[in-house]
């Protein structure tokens, strides 16, 4: 009985895609999804979907007629709408001069289909069921020599109980073109499963912000893929906060050389939450810097895992690749768990990779305390301290409040409920 619910899921994606041709794209992903990762597979060991697995959940019919919920938190920014993973044109802003916002159609959407299964990505859950039931592939681009400069903001919402959302995006960069982007998931559904795909061209530059905060119950699975040309540049920076279960992977590859990477995150976790930052970057080639720095704050019994690898090819020399992790626990029912990788096949590198996972430092709370500052304030001034060193290292100035009160109203409902457990003691 276990087995066929497992399988209900996927049933539906067959369901779904039996409308289409052998050759179309969605029969092709349909076709290579053959089950959900199971605890034996190393990279889904620390995050398992076996309840998930088991839930009834079926592929969402898009209803175009339902308005948005989240407004633009950014003023003058250009907005792109997704509601229940379809583009809503009618809610989206006109695209500024040199950027372009197209559908792609069935033989252009086989070629995204082909790009991401020549990636690391080519099993992930939502890569299959997200191009078995897209409403559509939207393509975002940059042409040629464009400075974009206002921020663009892409806001994902709706979906039902039991039902799976599919927003799918490929963004280009042309050569020597730039974008600041900033996209917020706020999902009302079971199951969101968001694909994206980024090319950057030569010395092309993207700003990227991801901000998680769905609605308690829901799973997210993230799976983004990104190819970096010559002195290309993506600064990317993710902060995870919502969600029973939240899980943004992200796979880079550095192809060209002079290309800089930087894969930065926070997660901030209470109550029984799961999240989840996994990274994979790919040295491919000569003279490229990738930087991960990871923070997490848990409470609760919450779980939190950071698992970054960095691979270096033969060829690839004078690479420089970090990674560095530390996570907070602020209950004794809370745990982190970190996986950083190096595997290395060049000489001439330099790579290093470090984990903590621990309690606030107790001589600092003693210095505060001892000069009047009460504990729960001066363990929130801590706690704040510590993720606002990486929000500035990795977001705009412009956009730094932005950021960083997203970040302090998940903490501070954490800390609430720590406080008012601690005071039952």
């Amino acid at each position: 009985m276990q087995h066929s619910i497992k399988d209900d899921y996927i049933n539906s994606l067959k369901n779904y895609t039996n409308q289409f041709k052998d050759t179309n794209f969605r029969r092709i992903a349909c076709n290579d999804f053959k089950s959900w990762p199971g605890p034996r597979e190393e990279t889904w060991r620390l995050s398992r979907l076996g309840s998930l697995s088991r839930k009834k959940i079926k592929p969402i019919n898009p209803n175009f007629k339902k308005n948005n919920t989240n407004t633009s938190k950014l003023n003058g920014s250009t907005i792109i709408q997704f509601i229940d993973g379809a583009f809503r044109e009618d809610l989206s802003s006109d695209m500024p001069s040199g950027v372009n916002l197209s559908i792609l159609g069935d033989s252009e959407s086989l070629e995204y289909l082909q790009k991401i299964k020549k990636s690391n990505l080519s099993n992930h859950p939502s890569t299959n069921a997200s191009l078995s039931c897209t409403p559509s592939i939207m393509k975002l681009t940059v042409t040629k020599d464009t400075k974009v400069k206002d921020f663009f903001e892409i806001i994902y919402e709706g979906g039902e109980n039991s039902q799976s959302v599919h927003p799918v995006l490929y963004i280009e960069l042309k050569e020597n073109s730039s974008l600041y982007l900033i996209e917020r998931f706020n999902h009302l559904t079971s199951l969101a499963m968001p694909l994206q795909l980024t090319e950057l061209r030569n010395k092309a530059s993207l700003n990227s912000i991801k901000i998680f905060n769905d609605y308690k119950e829901t799973h997210n699975l993230s799976a983004n893929c990104a190819y970096l040309s010559e002195k290309s540049n993506l600064n990317s920076f993710s902060l995870i906060k919502g969600g029973i279960f939240t899980r943004s992977e992200t796979h880079a590859y550095l192809n060209g050389c002079g290309a800089k990477l930087n894969l930065n995150g926070i997660y901030i976790s209470g109550n029984k939450q799961h999240h989840d930052l996994t990274t994979a970057i790919y040295h491919d080639v000569s003279d490229c810097t990738s930087k991960q720095i990871v923070r997490g704050v848990l409470g609760g019994k919450s779980t939190g895992v950071f698992q970054g690898k960095v691979k270096v090819a033969k060829h690839a020399q004078r690479t420089d690749g970090q990674q560095m992790s530390r996570a907070i626990l602020l209950s004794d029912s809370a745990s982190a768990n970190a996986k950083p990788e190096l595997e290395i096949y060049a000489d001439d590198v330099i790579c290093a990779h470090g984990a903590t996972v621990g309690e606030l430092d107790d001589d600092q709370l003693f210095y505060l305390n001892s000069r009047g500052v009460p504990m729960n304030k001066a363990r929130e001034i801590l706690i704040k301290a510590f993720l606002e060193d990486i929000i500035n290292q990795s977001v705009d100035k412009s956009l730094h409040n932005f950021v960083f009160k997203e970040a302090e109203l998940a903490l501070s409902s954490i800390l609430t409920k720590e406080k008012s457990y601690n005071e039952t003691l």
